[in-house]
């Protein structure tokens, strides 16, 4: 088991799908009274609201969260953290622990080292990373207790994924005059991805069976580096302000989102196993277990391979019920599976709460999506030319009982 905890580490991306800094404390839910340039990442409509200043700076922020979907932070520190035998009760608990699709993780960093934004026009440089790993229930059994007798085990299920990128974002907004709606907004962004590193199972495929004394099957996996990819992607959004109190925003992101990747290493492990058993007298001879299995291992350079963004619609709303407080939702539906997560929908709800003019909380709920449940709480900062936005979020459970976390920091000058 300690060497499958290990393979979910390898893959996973050094320091820790990505969590945007500046929503931490809301539990993923974007806010539309967002200043400055981390609006191009999600809505860039908003870029030509008036929001009393003409000119922001994004100063060095980051966010990262990472989390698995069996073990809570308590029962990791119980079973895991420490050297200690597993009794056969253990196991099976552990067992019981891990949901039918497998043993996962997740991890994405996210480190915006540049914004800028002047009047209606925004440009942003971030590093985005992200991983995943899925370990078919079955091959969680055979770490734990071994094979079974007459059982075949499928390897088709076992993915993968980590990677690194920068992202380099540009974008527009632009106010529509017309009658019918108060104030409306459309906006478009450019993002050229340059990929930094990428390690991924390309594909696999197999089956064992295993009888009391011998086993058959065969088993073919494909794995790839590299460390140089390009790409683009496309965001389009619109914000409406419909009264004092509310306003909606749809948008559009990353359209299109892909990066070639120009391959560092391929590494081909493939062995099959026939009917004929293995013979112990020959288990002297070093090279007859690899001779036996028909093992091949060979690794070689060249080629590419294309990694996808996930396409997401996003809704959001924003309601004013007092000055000093609004309500927040959000709603994400995320088009493909990838390195950021599972296919799916998110919403979610937050509230922000003005103690002082220059100190916000908030907290927020979200359910679905990468991260299937967040609570995130945080606080901030608004004076006229410097805003702080610090918060944290506990990814299904609470505390201790929580299976993974997240953190952000988000600042920003304004002139």
């Amino acid at each position: 088991m300690i060497a499958l905890l290990l393979l979910l580490l390898l893959f996973l991306p050094a320091g820790v799908q990505a969590l945007e800094p500046e929503t931490a404390g809301y539990a993923g839910v974007h806010n539309l009274g967002a200043t400055s340039a981390v609006v191009l990442g999600w809505n860039p409509a908003l870029l030509s609201a008036d929001r009393g200043f003409r000119m922001s700076f994004e100063l060095p922020s980051f966010g990262a969260a990472l989390a698995n979907n069996s073990f809570t932070s308590k029962y990791w520190n119980d079973h895991f953290a420490r050297d200690q035998y597993w009794s056969e009760a253990t196991k099976n608990d552990i067992l019981r622990q891990t949901p039918r699709d497998g043993l996962g993780g997740d991890a994405e960093l996210s480190v915006p080292a540049l914004g800028f934004t002047y009047d209606r026009f925004a440009t942003r440089i971030a590093v985005r990373s992200a991983g995943k790993v899925r370990v078919p229930d079955a091959l969680t059994s055979v770490f734990l207790f071994g094979n079974d007798f007459n059982r075949s085990y499928d390897i088709g299920d076992l993915t993968a994924e980590s990677m690194a990128m920068v992202d380099v974002g540009l974008g527009f907004g632009y106010r529509f005059e017309q009658e019918r709606i108060p104030d409306l907004h459309f906006g478009a962004g450019f993002h050229y991805y340059r990929g930094l590193y990428l390690a991924t199972v390309a594909e696999r495929e197999g089956q064992l069976t295993f009888t009391d004394s011998d086993f058959s099957g065969s088993a073919m996996m494909h794995s790839v580096t590299a460390q140089r990819g390009d790409g683009v992607g496309f965001d389009l959004g619109s914000y409406a302000v419909l009264s004092k109190q509310w306003e909606i925003g749809l948008a559009f992101r990353q359209l299109g989102a892909r990066i070639a990747w120009q391959v560092d290493e391929n590494t081909l492990v493939t062995f099959y196993k026939d009917s004929v058993g293995i013979i112990a007298d020959s288990l002297d001879d070093p090279d007859y277990v690899e001779r036996s299995l028909h093992y091949s291992d060979s690794s070689y350079s060249g080629g590419g391979i294309e990694t996808r963004l996930p396409a997401i619609i996003q809704m959001n709303a924003r309601y004013t019920a007092r000055p000093n407080w609004t309500v927040l939702g959000d709603v994400q539906i995320f088009t493909q599976e990838t390195a950021w997560g599972k296919a799916g929908i998110q919403a979610g709800i937050a509230s922000e709460y003005r103690v002082r003019s220059f100190l916000p909380l908030y907290a927020g709920l979200s359910a679905g999506g990468p991260w299937r449940v967040q609570l995130g709480v945080g606080a901030g900062l608004r004076f006229r030319n410097y805003e702080l936005d610090l918060g944290g979020t506990w990814i299904n459970g609470l505390f201790y009982g929580a299976r993974g976390i997240g953190f952000g920091l988000s600042q920003r000058l304004k002139f």
